[in-house]
């Protein structure tokens, strides 16, 4: 391959017209739940009708390849084999199975919860077996410290860290106050894929020693946004590029008010707590500790943990607004494309093959009509997909009513 201005062209070779284009690496989020479903009134054969399109949401979005860090396992591993198979079409697929939390834990909601280290240590053995890319490690005791579930023991904790290091998994770590950020690098986390809600105070050395150690930060700025779009307007859910991102059954619920109003009581019935105000009250803290994490020269990568109920927590679509939320935090347009790449890669382990435009690296990039370093948002303005090579016109994953 070869990458320059004067090259030879030969015969039944594809030439893309890109004069007064701009090219620039397919984006990466390290933070996703491709079977997650974005509200809770569902009934089966929509969760399904979403979850069967949530692969072409993110290609259209320009999300080329994807950390699934949570789902069920035999599902997840199934689908991240058809992907590498070329059987399905979707993002590139790197996957873990269930997240590790106690009984009672953050993550029991979801299934596959554990008693004791023994039962982690099994789960674990289990994964490694399937060839995980990963361990998910739920340290959080609930949203703002609350204490509203069981916090992970130290000895299981320290249990999965070090079957990971023999075996050489990286550990990403669910963690929200500065307590268990602590913890996340005490396991030698590979990336912590959440935001921080404290303040660092002065003289703590969080961020020197995540620097230090190499641990990403993933700070999921618009899962916490999303919060508070909960009771978007009709106009903002007919977004053109939106409603080319999901099922519009979808957006035709949230724009109802009585549906509305029962996805946000049954969200406080999960949360246990004024979930709302919590995160009104911290989003400040988010971003400072965003710029704070960037200027002490900690990795940053793009991640949204779309699908969840929170509120406006689209897959696909969230990609390049958390990527214009990290600019909004401080970082420059080139940074937060970095973040949203290269970084992502880093945070993957796939910087040797995907991130960056360069010789000998597979082809996942984007064409783009407007200048993203002049102004972000222009990350949006995709014409083409170039996706494993293969050239999609962007239109090509957009969603198709029936």
């Amino acid at each position: 391959s070869e990458i320059g201005a004067d090259l030879t062209i030969f015969d039944r070779t594809m030439v893309i017209d890109a004069k007064d284009k701009y090219m620039i690496p397919g984006l990466i989020d390290t933070h996703v739940h491709l079977d997650a479903p974005v509200v809770f009134q569902l009934t089966d054969s929509e969760k399904a009708q979403i979850i069967e399109h949530t692969p072409k949401a993110f290609l259209y979005n320009g999300v080329t390849s994807v950390l699934n860090v949570s789902s069920e396992e035999d599902w997840i591993f199934s689908q991240r084999d058809m992907e590498r198979e070329n059987t399905i079409l979707s993002p590139r697929i790197f996957a873990m199975g269930r997240s590790f939390t106690p009984n009672g834990g953050w993550g029991s909601r979801h299934g596959g919860s554990l008693a004791s280290k023994d039962e982690a240590l099994a789960k674990a053995q289990d994964y490694i077996e399937r060839d995980t890319d990963g361990f998910k490690v739920i340290i959080e005791d609930g949203l703002g410290a609350s204490g509203t579930m069981i916090r992970m023991s130290d000895e299981m904790m320290m249990a999965i860290s070090k079957i990971a290091k023999e075996h050489d998994i990286p550990i990403y770590s669910h963690a929200i106050n500065l307590d268990e950020f602590h913890s996340a690098v005490k396991i030698s986390s590979k990336a912590i894929i959440h935001g921080l809600e404290d303040p660092v105070p002065e003289g703590d050395s969080l961020w020197q020693e995540m620097r230090d150690n190499n641990i990403a930060f993933v700070p999921t700025q618009s899962l916490w946004e999303a919060f508070l779009r909960y009771d978007e307007a009709a106009e903002d859910l007919n977004d053109s590029i939106l409603r080319a991102s999901v099922p519009h059954f979808l957006l035709d619920y949230m724009q109802n008010p009585r549906y509305k109003e029962e996805e946000t009581n049954r969200f406080l019935a999960v949360a246990e707590m004024a979930v709302y105000r919590w995160v009104e009250d911290k989003i400040p803290i988010f971003l400072d500790n965003i710029l704070e994490a960037h200027k002490a020269g900690v990795i940053l990568s793009t991640g949204t943990d779309a699908g969840g109920p929170v509120g406006y927590n689209f897959q696909g679509y969230n990609t390049p607004w958390e990527v214009k939320l990290l600019v909004q935090a401080g970082l420059t347009p080139m940074e937060a494309i970095v973040a949203a790449t290269r970084n992502g890669a880093i945070v993957i382990g796939i910087e040797d093959r995907l991130g960056t435009i360069e010789i000998g690296k597979l082809a996942d990039l984007l064409i783009l009509s407007g200048d993203p370093l002049e102004e972000i948002e222009n990350i949006r303005k995709i014409d083409t997909v170039i996706y494993k090579g293969t050239v999609y016109p962007r239109e090509e994953f957009a969603y198709k009513a029936p």
